[in-house]
């Protein structure tokens, strides 16, 4: 049986047009060397491809459960989508709970957080035009206040006053625009919670800056480059801060980026910074975290006999590494949206750089991860999958000169690990989960921060094979066919490795 390495560039697309294409103009001479030399194909990995609607980018998620699913799986945004457009809410039981409790008393409020997005990544626009319409339908009375978090990192970096005057229609006597405030704060996964208290404080305080003509306010914080992404918190003339009794809803369909508030929420025994003591009702349209509330109106679908639990069903000890950054889609989404202890599967989870932004540092911690691969190839486990963030995280800054930093630095890192490789009998594979690198400046001159829908490359480091192109879902069976191993009836049979 052949020991592999498996490489994940995360957010590393495969595009032609070199204008604004960091990757083509990165000089990845190592990555270039491995493409010429060996075996390779392109992997659609967006749209319907990956059972997104068509031209819908991808995301790490997405990629990543894909990845280790071997087959097509569900996505939330496709989802939610279908739930919507078939009305299912209604039938809701947790949606008729929350329902009930807020028109027992109308005076209590229904805030809803949502970030105010066409990305498809963490929500969509169109969920929150469709709620809000769904409880004008069922004659809905309570005051409800939009607490909207601008994104910039999934959509376009100065887009939000054109989302607030598309979603204008839903304002009315008893539907708010309370606050805005970025996602760097609103969103953050990285346990800053400095941050993240910022939005707290906001929500429940009212600690914000008050505007009285939104639209200059955004553009004097888009002249001082303060884009969507780290908006500060701005408070409307309609704000209204939660209270005791009220309800606060997430209406995101994402889980990471919403577990540090919901800590600081419903935790009783947070400890990050102080919190009121304000007594409010939780709901999630997607399970956030089952340990801190059972109030949500969806559970995510888990895929079950994954890549790696297979591998470790057949006795076969792995190492996963990657940076803190990725944790959940190394961690969950690979493993089919659950958390899994696998035996004989040793954990290196590098801590990403503590810096505001990517980059400012944009080789990332690149270099421990191909430190730790190497020390892991020297110990002799039989599967290890490595995760290089940085065309991703970096190219998210819309920092070109950056993301091609993070890039060369990434491709030093790839030299480093397949001269240890070969001495250690590794067949080394690799793929990337979906385009973002490949894309930071467009024809029009703008930066680019959201995903791309580029196919991604995949590389087998073996003369003796050919491959011809697919799509993301046939890299696990590939992977099994290739080390001679039968592939599960759960996974889709692959055609591409000849």
């Amino acid at each position: 049986m052949k020991k592999i390495l498996a490489i994940i560039l995360d957010g590393f697309g495969m595009r032609e047009d070199i204008y604004g294409n960091a990757i083509k103009n990165a000089g990845m001479n190592n990555f270039i060397n491995i493409w010429n030399k060996y075996p390779h194909c392109l992997l659609k990995a967006s749209g319907q491809s990956v059972d997104l609607p068509e031209g819908q980018c991808s995301s790490s998620e997405i990629g990543h459960k894909i990845i280790g699913a071997g087959r097509l799986t569900s996505n939330r945004l496709s989802d939610v989508n279908e739930i919507f457009t078939k009305e299912r809410l209604k039938f809701n039981g947790k949606f008729n709970e929350m329902q009930e409790y807020l028109k027992s008393n109308n005076l209590r409020n229904l805030h809803i957080v949502f970030l105010l997005s066409d990305g498809g990544v963490s929500s969509h626009i169109n969920h929150l035009k469709s709620f809000i319409t769904l409880l004008n339908n069922l004659k809905f009375e309570n005051n409800i206040y939009l607490h909207l978090i601008s994104d910039g990192r999934d959509s376009d970096r100065n887009s939000v006053y054109k989302y607030i005057k598309e979603i204008e229609y839903l304002f009315s006597d008893n539907v708010h625009l309370a606050s805005i405030c970025g996602r760097y704060y609103a969103m953050d996964t990285t346990k800053d919670y400095k941050r993240t208290k910022l939005y707290y404080d906001l929500l429940f305080d009212g600690q914000g800056i008050d505007i009285l003509n939104l639209k200059q306010t955004i553009e004097r914080c888009y002249s001082k480059k303060i884009t969507d992404e780290y908006l500060p918190p701005l408070k409307t003339t309609s704000f209204n801060s939660l209270n005791n009794g009220d309800v606060l809803f997430f209406l995101n369909y994402s889980k990471e980026n919403q577990m540090q508030l919901l800590n600081a929420v419903v935790d009783k025994d947070f400890i990050e910074f102080d919190t009121s003591l304000t007594n409010v009702k939780v709901y999630s349209l997607y399970e956030i975290d089952k340990d801190l509330t059972y109030n949500y109106f969806y559970e995510a679908k888990k895929v079950n006999h994954t890549l790696c639990e297979y591998l470790s069903e057949l006795g076969l000890n792995q190492a996963h590494i990657y940076e803190s950054i990725k944790t959940y889609p190394m961690s969950y989404y690979l493993h089919g949206e659950k958390y899994n202890t696998l035996p004989n599967c040793d954990i290196y989870c590098v801590d990403s750089p503590n810096v505001d932004s990517f980059d400012m540092k944009p080789e990332m911690n690149s270099l421990a991860i191909a430190k730790t691969t190497i020390d892991c190839m020297e110990k002799d486990y039989d599967f290890i999958l490595v995760n290089f963030a940085n065309p991703d995280e970096v190219g998210h800054t819309g920092n070109y000169q950056a993301t091609i930093n993070g890039l060369q630095a990434v491709d030093i890192c790839l030299g480093k690990i397949l001269e240890v490789a070969e001495e250690n009998f590794y067949k080394v594979i690799i793929v990337s989960s979906h385009g973002k690198a490949d894309t930071i400046i467009n024809r029009e001159n703008q930066l680019i921060t959201k995903n791309t829908t580029s196919p991604v490359p995949f590389i087998i480091m073996d003369k003796k094979v050919k491959l011809k192109n697919g799509t993301l879902v046939s890299f696990a069976p590939t992977l099994l066919k290739y080390m001679d191993i039968a592939i599960p009836k759960e996974m889709k049979e692959t055609d591409i490795l000849i």
